[in-house]
């Protein structure tokens, strides 16, 4: 079986039909991802076959006839599009292939053309299906190396700190510099205000990798990043985010994280050890387990 699939320029969307693609690779498809010039870098990153749509106008991909030139050159059976791909379902109806679409942690449901929408984000996590059907979200982050400072046990609870916002780190270092935890935070000094104050407490470290790190957390502490949300709610980890969001909004509702713009050492210390926080995350994580697997629905679209 043919099946192309349409990442739009977005890194986090891209990541999100990752795992599929893998499934479908793994089973013996012929899989191809199509993407903007600018885009085809991060696709190959992947591992997967990329098809440089060559859009001279430069286009974004929603709007670009290149997908579809090239399917009808291609032919696939299957299109499968990110939730902000849009071409995908009209290249599909060009060639008469099943028109695809998978949601992720970026999107919310709406009305589609496509014939079967997926959704990667458990049904705890929103506020209507909207009609699609659920896929088991498998993290990735892309080709990451374990450091040799992560391959040795924690001495205590270990937090991944991950912001976007240098201004708070400041706030959240003199949270945590009581808490009894190792917090690792992907930064340098030059990174931060003039005046900040690093705790011992906090290992500043070049990278820290999601897909290494999760496993060894005890909770995640980050500024409304939705793709790292749903990660850490695939891991039950419990979760605190310092700028709130639709997402976020829900993870709090199910009992698995916290929202404070300027959180406390006691809210941290209640996020590392509070048993009802705790229970939640391991309740959505236990919940995004029992959904189909990718390979699962790579069997179904192969049917």
């Amino acid at each position: 079986m043919r099946v192309l699939l349409a990442a739009p320029s977005s890194p986090a969307r891209l990541r999100n039909l990752v795992p599929l693609t893998w499934a479908l690779r793994t089973a013996g498809h012929d899989v191809k991802i199509a993407g903007q010039p600018s885009f085809v870098e991060e696709i190959l990153s992947t591992g997967t076959v990329a098809v440089d749509l060559e859009d001279r106008d430069d286009a974004s991909l929603a709007e670009s006839a290149a997908l579809t030139e090239f399917a009808k050159l291609w032919r696939p059976q299957v299109v499968v599009s990110a939730g902000q791909a849009p071409a995908g379902t009209a290249a599909a109806r060009a060639v008469d292939a099943v028109a695809v679409r998978l949601l992720g942690a970026l999107d919310e449901p709406d009305a589609s053309d496509a014939d079967t929408t997926y959704d990667t984000v458990p049904a705890s996590l929103r506020a209507g299906g909207g009609g699609a059907r659920p896929v088991r979200h498998v993290p990735y982050f892309g080709p990451v190396e374990v450091p040799m400072w992560l391959r040795r046990k924690a001495r205590r609870a270990r937090v991944l700190l991950s912001l976007s916002d240098a201004e708070l780190f400041g706030p959240v270092f003199d949270a945590v510099a009581s808490v009894d935890a190792e917090v690792l935070c992907a930064a340098g000094s030059a990174d931060f205000p003039a005046g900040t104050t690093v705790p011992a407490n906090v290992r500043l470290v070049d990278s820290a990798p999601p897909a290494a790190l999760l496993p060894t957390c005890a909770a995640v502490i980050h500024d409304g990043d939705a793709e790292l949300a749903l990660a850490a709610a695939t891991h039950g980890l419990p979760q605190l985010s310092l700028i709130a969001s639709t997402l976020i909004g829900r993870v709090e509702a199910a009992g698995a994280g916290l929202v404070d713009a300027a959180p406390a050492a006691g809210l941290i210390r209640d996020l590392i050890t509070g048993g009802a926080l705790r229970a939640g995350a391991h309740a959505l994580r236990d919940e995004i387990a029992a959904l189909p697997a990718p390979r699962e629905v790579a069997a179904e679209l192969a049917r």
